[in-house]
């Protein structure tokens, strides 16, 4: 059975003293690899790596992996030769190490400052070790790095303006909280992230995919970055070591610190090479990733997966919330890789026939063609510099990234540290309770109105309390359960629950797992000074806690509940607010002086078995 290659006869070639690619046709030097279109000449089954778009094959940017293998550094940043690509794999390891070790240490506003510096700080790193751009540096960094980080700034501060006044307090997935931080904040990142890199889209020089794809990420890590920082300067102005669970904020960090920038800058990536891709490509290549390559459906996917995880960090959990972004971060880098591969394509179909070199890669001697002859990787795909190749580049790449990324976090939590609110204190002398705190109108609180419109409560169980609905904002109601929200910064809730087989162990524990719901990181109060000194419902004493922790955006939460039972009813009163502790000017103990307006209501709570109508309670 005969047949031929390139429409050339076995036979022919064996009179052929030079080798002849099968998968191009062209004459090529001895190795494992072709020079000029990287097709595999060695093996039993030899691949083309230029003319089989959708067959298994190694990615030029890295031969050594599978096209379709998610891998983060070689995708970010794949004009890196092996050996760089380990160092910068160590470097993010390395930042990823700093910002959970951060969090274990419960610094969590300086683990947030590290989160938003990590990947934009490796990201100019890149820029510097591959020198892409040496003839035009600072008109692609103010195109892709400080516009990303200016539009960042821009996003975060509109978040903050439009964020609801008691955002704390509610449910993240309320329709005001998904709209704007689901839906619209995300789609106006996108469209000014992507905005600056198309500016540079008419220059004949940034003429390729690749070129697309490294400015659309830039712009969006620098982007996710400043976004991140702004959006919680609230959070960072609490202190160097709020209260609030470990496990929850290590997840949450290492998803805005990781998986977040790296969706962005895939994402953003994706959608700039496909643009690219359709208008600075030959029209010969324009086709050759189908839908996935072309514009339209390049941009509405590039938007849907950045809503998508969005909308998953609202709904889901920490732990789920990570494993979505994970799998978000795989389907975003496997489509970025695509793009990447094929922009390496179109580099060794114009790129020059060059003296021998020694290939960045492996350090081999090669032909200066299109890709290495012993490694196969494509030499479009390296820096003009040797740096990362070096070992002792190496080391002083990976130092000199420690070193700025350890003085920029320094010098963050330095400031931080300045400006660091002192403790709450208590105007009251001695042990800090008040021998007799100010008494409130029921249902009002301090400063109460002299005409309230007094509502009352009662639930199937019996009890009953009254509340002024000028004053109070009803959320919730059923026969044993009572939500009213105070103004934007305190929330209310009763329950009246059967108390047999109920310990009142038990019921703290299941109204904090109904916190926590909320506010992950919920711990209880460390500061003995927010801690109530005793507990009453009512005429009926009881216990209470005082937990504090953060919401998803890193307000401050401080939450209290109180428990008593009487017979066969128990009741649980939980308090949560976003006022921040300060030294109260009312007179009252409490660092959270607001907490006196749900004694005020609480003053009027009757138990089934009361009979006065002048039972008072007061919070010591």
């Amino acid at each position: 059975m005969s047949r031929t290659v390139c429409g050339r006869h076995p036979r022919d070639l064996l009179e052929d003293p030079v080798p002849v690619c099968p998968g191009c046709g062209l004459d090529v030097s001895t190795g494992p690899y072709c020079v000029r279109c990287g097709t595999r000449l060695e093996g039993e089954h030899p691949v083309d790596l230029a003319h089989h778009p959708s067959g298994r094959r190694g990615f030029l940017a890295a031969p050594h992996e599978h096209l379709f293998e998610p891998r983060i550094v070689s995708t970010i940043f794949p004009h890196l030769p092996r050996s760089g690509m380990a160092t910068f794999r160590l470097a993010l390891a390395l930042g990823a190490a700093l910002i959970a070790s951060l969090a274990l240490a419960g610094l969590f506003p300086v683990a947030l400052i590290a989160c938003g510096i990590v990947v934009p700080l490796l990201t100019l790193f890149y820029f510097r070790e591959v020198d892409l751009y040496e003839d035009e540096p600072f008109r692609v960094l103010a195109l892709t790095i400080v516009w990303g980080a200016g539009s960042g700034v821009g996003v975060g501060l509109l978040a903050d303006a439009v964020r609801s006044a008691d955002a704390a307090l509610v449910s993240q997935t309320t329709g005001h909280a998904v709209l704007w931080r689901g839906v619209l904040i995300p789609l106006i990142g996108f469209a000014l992230a992507l905005a600056g890199p198309l500016v540079l889209l008419p220059y004949r020089k940034f003429d390729d995919v690749l070129d697309g794809v490294t400015f659309g990420g830039a712009s969006a890590v620098a982007f996710a970055g400043a976004e991140l920082l702004t959006h919680s300067s609230t959070f960072l102005s609490s202190g160097l070591e709020p209260p609030g669970l470990v496990t929850p904020w290590v997840l949450r960090l290492l998803t805005l610190g990781i998986l977040v920038p790296v969706l962005a800058a895939a994402s953003v990536g994706s959608a700039a090479g496909a643009l690219w891709l359709r208008f600075r490509a030959p029209a010969r290549d324009r086709g050759r990733l189908g839908l996935l390559g072309h514009p339209a459906v390049a941009v509405p996917l590039a938007t849907a997966l950045l809503l998508g995880g969005a909308l998953l960090q609202l709904y889901l959990g920490r732990w789920a919330a990570l494993a979505a972004l994970l799998a978000l971060d795989g389907v975003a880098l496997v489509w970025l890789r695509g793009l990447i591969h094929l922009g390496l394509m179109e580099e060794a179909i114009a790129r020059k026939v060059a003296p021998e070199l020694a290939c960045p890669n492996c350090g081999r001697q090669t032909p200066g063609h299109a890709f290495c002859a012993h490694c196969g990787v494509a030499l479009g795909a390296l820096p003009k510099a040797l740096r990362p190749h070096l070992p002792r580049a190496r080391m002083r790449l990976l130092v000199g990234f420690s070193v700025a990324l350890a003085a920029l976090v320094g010098l963050a939590a330095g400031v931080m540290a300045a400006v660091e609110p002192g403790s709450a204190g208590s105007p009251c002398p001695g042990s800090g309770a008040c021998a007799s705190p100010p008494s409130s109108t029921a249902g009002g609180g301090p400063g109460a109105q002299s005409s309230p419109e007094l509502r009352t409560w009662a639930s199937s169980l019996g009890t009953r309390l009254s509340y002024d609905a000028r004053r109070w904002h009803l959320d919730a109601t059923t026969g044993r359960r009572l939500q009213l929200t105070y103004g934007n910064q305190l929330t209310l809730l009763v329950e009246a629950v059967p108390a047999g087989g109920t310990t009142p162990e038990q019921l703290l524990g299941g109204q904090l797992d109904f916190l926590r719901g909320r506010y992950p990181d919920l711990e209880q109060d460390p500061d003995p000074a927010h801690q109530p000194a005793s507990a009453q419902i009512g005429s009926v004493p009881g216990t209470a806690a005082a937990f504090a922790g953060h919401d998803v955006d890193g307000n401050p939460v401080e939450a209290v509940v109180e428990i008593a039972s009487a017979g066969n009813v128990a009741v649980v009163v939980t308090v949560w607010t976003s006022q921040q502790a300060h030294t109260s000017s009312t007179g009252l103990a409490s660092p959270f002086d607001v907490l006196a307006n749900a004694d005020a209501v609480l003053e009027s709570f009757r138990w089934p078995f009361d009979r006065s109508s002048t039972a008072v309670r007061h919070r010591p």
